[in-house]
């Protein structure tokens, strides 16, 4: 009975780990718009990202400048936005859409009653466009400062699918310190309970591993279906994906070191015992003889 409960309970301890790993994954990223700007930062030199922006803007322009001479006016606004959108300020720009991004979707997902609910979650590009739109004026496009003041989005997700989570997030983000803690117990109780604490750790250890295989297939499938789901029908953003590899990075980089250690620690429980074996004396063969006569 009690090695029944040593395993049930190791078993457990390995089956909280993704959880506690990706809700508290979840709930930093939403408690706090640092957290956020700071994993997303990287995306703003992905040629993915600038590319979305860089068209997203330019299509803005085609409404107020239609009827000018097409080609080169277009040629224009191309080389004026793609000077934007790898300048040395886009980095900064790109932190300050995606904190005012964040602060709608924690409005949408924690907002309490009175607040204004967006419809969806975006990264709004107007400080893009009005940077595009003087450097059009600085190449010397006539009228280019006389443009009306658009605003070009990117979206993200719609406020629905923050909706439907915002219980789950809610208590992740008041629970957030708790969570790492929580495959501790079970662990911790297995071990104490086995009676091969040997078996026990190599037990451990290789399904803290198998959890983290099984994380990292999560997380792959949260890119692959649920990215594409949240669009209402239509096609991501391609800079939605460099926006979650960017975030996702924490909790990847977490899993591995829970899955190195899961294996290093079944490994070196291996070579003690390997080690230990070979250290033992070899039977006696006398008594082995009396032994096989018996």
């Amino acid at each position: 009975m009690r090695g029944a409960i040593s395993v049930f309970s190791i078993m457990l301890g390995c089956a909280l780990t993704p959880f506690a790993l990706a809700g508290f994954w979840v709930a930093d990223e939403i408690s706090g718009s640092g957290r956020y700007v700071a994993d997303v930062a990287p995306a703003a030199a992905d040629p993915a990202v600038r590319d979305a922006v860089a068209d997203r803007v330019t299509a803005a322009f085609s409404r107020p400048l239609h009827g000018m001479d097409r080609p080169a006016t277009a040629d224009l606004v191309h080389r004026s936005v793609n000077a934007v959108v790898t300048g040395r300020d886009f980095p900064a720009v790109w932190a300050e859409l995606n904190r005012a991004a964040h602060r709608r979707a924690v409005s949408a997902l924690l907002g309490g009653p009175g607040r204004t609910v967006p419809e969806r979650v975006d990264l709004d590009l107007t400080p893009v466009y009005g940077m595009a739109r003087r450097e059009l004026a600085a190449a010397g496009l006539a009228g280019a400062s006389r443009l009306p003041v658009l605003h070009p989005r990117i979206g993200l997700f719609p406020v629905r699918a923050l909706h439907d989570a915002r219980t789950v997030c809610g208590w992740l983000v008041r629970l957030k310190w708790v969570l790492p803690l929580l495959p501790v117990p079970p662990l911790a109780a297995g071990m104490i309970l086995a009676g091969d604490r040997g078996d026990a750790l190599t037990g451990a250890g290789l399904g803290l591993a198998a959890s983290m295989v099984v994380l990292t297939a999560g997380l792959a499938a949260v890119r692959s279906l649920c990215l594409p789901a949240l669009t209402d029908g239509g096609p991501p953003s391609p800079a939605v994906y460099p926006i979650f590899d960017a975030l996702a990075l924490f909790p990847r980089v977490g899993l591995r070191v829970v899955f190195a250690a899961g294996l290093v620690t079944a490994g070196i429980v291996a070579i003690v015992r390997e080690h230990r074996s070979s250290r033992e004396p070899p039977p006696d063969p006398d008594r082995s003889e009396v032994f096989a006569l018996v």
